[in-house]
């Protein structure tokens, strides 16, 4: 065993210990604020009364604790044969819920005949808004085609399952008997507390699965949609965080959601303001057709080579042994340029495979970030789908010349394997114009002319 890998199991066991040891210790601690319960609940109790709050009160505080403690230890030691030491939010939320459950089973159970406690109108409907934001975001989040759709797919299931298990809980808190001791407005009001807390935290849950969901559409934009999209998701995070509070808020007597109302609306306007605004800053400046891009292409030889790019106007460029394809990018020049690259890419289309060696006048590259999800924005391209060694590591699958906008002519020069060399006829070119952040503003099939 390495010394890293000794010292996070160490440290592991050690920050479980402190956590066993606070929730043995906490709930012993001096009164679980039984007075203030009353006071937030516009009680008057008797002494009978505020006994049994105390009670119902630790017994909640230490299951939902131990909860804490399942949410943060489980993890924790999968993460230990990976080396890393990680608190994660999740968990620990998922966590609460369970520990808040297994707390009102323990505090009474649902007769198989009773009236329902009728709750506020808002709060009986909080899960099933939570479950259909769920849903659409989901729904959303597969139509844009970015990110794992398994992450996606899974994260709104968590979402929908967080709903499902909330919804639970509030009818068992509604239905189960009464706490022993407690007169008819002190035992609603334990109901009212039980039902904010869990849902105040399972806002707090959906709205942290969804954020995740997010994160794997955001991770492959890129411009200023990528930096818009990154200011709405820590908006949201601070958003939904307001939110549970305010709903926690609302749900004392007297009082009306209409903060939840307006903190939900400002959050989605706010969100979808922001990431269209990176969306309409991302516009190309012009359409392919503004360029009207023209390849002209020959297979050539050492031998030969000298000559046909005299015959083709093209300067600068050196052949690559044989069986070189030799090619001139004839383009128009919008008025404005604009700021930005283009792309040339060579496909073999017999066997859907990029050009390894690519070069222009100034050499050959790789577009960057924004080539990196053109094949999923235009299918015809999927010979630039990036490859994995199994590590996590992206490798390209072939090369790219560079071509600033203010171009006219750009020669070229690529080679396939050996013994799978092309004829004209079978060779794609294709021009991407990547924007000044690498935004992918477009990507075009230029016609070829074999001379």
């Amino acid at each position: 065993m390495s010394k890293l890998s000794a010292g996070l199991i160490a440290l592991a066991v050690i920050a479980v210990l402190l956590v066993v040891l606070a929730i043995v210790v906490i709930p012993q601690l001096g009164s679980p604020r039984s007075r203030s319960f009353a006071t937030r609940h516009g009680l008057d109790p008797t002494p009978e009364d505020l006994a049994s709050v105390e009670r119902y009160l630790r017994l909640t505080r230490r299951r939902r604790l131990w909860g804490l403690f399942f949410g943060f230890a489980i993890p924790l030691f999968w993460l230990l044969p990976e080396q890393r030491f990680a608190v994660l939010s999740v968990p620990l939320l998922a966590g609460w819920l369970l520990g808040a459950a297994s707390a009102e089973l323990a505090a009474g159970t649902a007769p198989r005949t009773g009236t329902a406690v009728a709750l506020p109108a808002w709060q009986r409907r909080t899960p099933g808004v939570l479950a259909a934001v769920a849903v659409a975001s989901t729904a959303l989040a597969l139509w844009s085609g970015l990110g794992d759709g398994g992450e996606i797919i899974a994260w709104g299931v968590g979402a929908l399952v967080t709903c499902l298990f909330v919804t639970a809980t509030v009818q068992h808190v509604t239905r189960r008997g009464s706490i022993a001791g407690t007169t008819g407005a002190v035992d609603r009001a334990t109901r009212t507390h039980a039902v904010a807390a869990v849902t105040a935290v399972g806002l707090v849950l959906v709205g942290l699965c969804l954020l995740h969901q997010a994160d794997q559409v955001r991770s492959e934009l890129d411009g200023q949609t990528a930096h818009w999209a990154g200011v709405a998701d820590i908006g949201l995070t601070l958003g939904v965080l307001l939110l549970a509070v305010a709903l926690w808020w609302a749900s004392a007597p007297g009082r009306r959601p209409r903060l939840v109302a307006f903190l939900t609306v400002v959050l989605v306007t706010t969100s979808a303001a922001a990431v269209g605004f990176g969306a309409w800053q991302d516009r190309p400046p012009y359409v392919p057709e503004a360029v009207h891009p023209v390849a002209t292409i020959r297979l050539t030889d050492m031998e030969h080579f000298d000559a046909d790019a005299a015959a083709l106007g093209v300067s600068g460029v050196t052949p690559l042994l044989n069986r070189t394809v030799l090619g001139r990018l004839d383009l128009a020049v919008p008025q404005p340029a604009g700021r930005g690259r283009y792309y040339l890419v060579l496909i073999d289309k017999r066997y859907d495979r990029a050009a390894p060696q690519l070069f222009g006048k100034d050499g050959g590259t790789w577009g960057g970030a924004g080539m990196r999800n053109a094949w999923k924005r235009y299918p015809w391209l999927s010979a630039l789908t990036p490859t994995s060694d199994g590590d996590g590591w992206a490798g390209y699958p072939g090369m790219a010349v560079s071509v600033s906008p203010d171009t006219t002519s750009a020669g070229f020069v690529g080679r396939f394997r050996k013994e799978d060399v092309p004829q004209p006829a079978d060779l794609l070119v294709a021009l991407l114009f990547l924007g000044p952040q690498d935004q992918l503003y477009w990507a075009v099939q230029v016609p070829v002319a074999v001379v």
